[in-house]
């Protein structure tokens, strides 16, 4: 079953509206594959964990989500994009997969169920720009996860953003015989705030139709993470640059995967 539930503050944002469809078709579901197939599996042998149960925030086109649930996990699955949701929808349905995907602010919400493990991929979690909102984000996550559950999840590094974002200002995405998307990135340093514009040109019939889409994401530094995350009352279990090879997060990684344990 399907639901969309009222919370305190649904964002209010215009990405993922007329780029849902060309995310869920180009290049971006690629890291989603891999988690799929390499990061997933290798976190939670780490961990030692075989989890029955999963939430997935901020699900994007459901990918992740349909897999687990194929896999015979019980899985639901939260976003914000309605334009997202109706792909993800569509694709558990094409597979017979029994995923329950709910329209809901990640950083405000609530379900009746408690679930093994709540994950977070994508450097989704950028995507809250203020300490309250990722606050909220944690807290919400270590109240859906039963007791001895994780709460997996990456996010871009400052560095990443302020840095390895930066170094590409204008750059064509994807580009077929009748779509032609282009990225312009750019850093607000003062607020750590990276905004990536996309700029999409559709062709109708003889005629080109053009989008645009803000999406911006926030830096947070790894001891702000933490202590975040500590207050809300979770344990951090280990936190890698790499967590195929378990390599320690460097200073000059773009990303982090942090797993954190919620005791009791």
């Amino acid at each position: 079953m399907d639901i969309e539930i009222k919370q305190r503050s649904l964002q209010t944002v215009n990405s993922y509206r007329h780029f849902a469809r060309h995310y869920h078709q180009g290049p971006y579901t690629h890291f989603t594959h891999r988690v799929i197939a390499e990061y997933f599996p290798s976190i939670c042998q780490t961990l030692g964990i075989h989890p029955k149960s999963v939430l997935d925030l901020a699900c994007g086109s459901g990918e992740f989500a349909i897999d687990l649930a194929l896999k015979g996990l019980r899985v639901s699955a939260i976003d914000q994009s309605a334009s997202l949701l109706r792909i993800a929808r569509a694709q558990a349905k094409a597979a017979g997969a029994g995923v329950q995907f709910v329209r809901a602010d990640m950083s405000a919400f609530e379900l009746p169920e408690r679930f093994d493990a709540v994950t977070c991929f994508f450097d989704s979690l950028n995507y809250l720009l203020s300490v309250r909102q990722l606050t909220g984000a944690f807290t919400c996550a270590w109240q859906q996860l039963n007791p001895g559950g994780y709460f997996i999840f990456d996010m871009n590094t400052i560095y990443g953003l302020a840095v390895l974002w930066q170094r590409f200002p204008v750059i064509i995405q994807q580009e077929t015989d009748d779509y032609l998307e282009v990225a312009q990135n750019t850093c607000d340093y003062e607020n750590l705030i990276a905004s990536m514009r996309l700029i999409m040109f559709e062709k109708n019939g003889d005629k080109w139709d053009r989008y645009e889409e803000l999406h911006r994401e926030r830096g947070y530094a790894l001891e702000d993470v933490l202590l975040l995350l500590e207050r809300v009352g979770f344990e951090t279990q280990f936190i890698f640059g790499d967590p195929l090879n378990q390599r320690p997060l460097a200073e000059k990684d773009g990303r982090m995967w942090i797993a954190a344990h919620r005791q009791s």
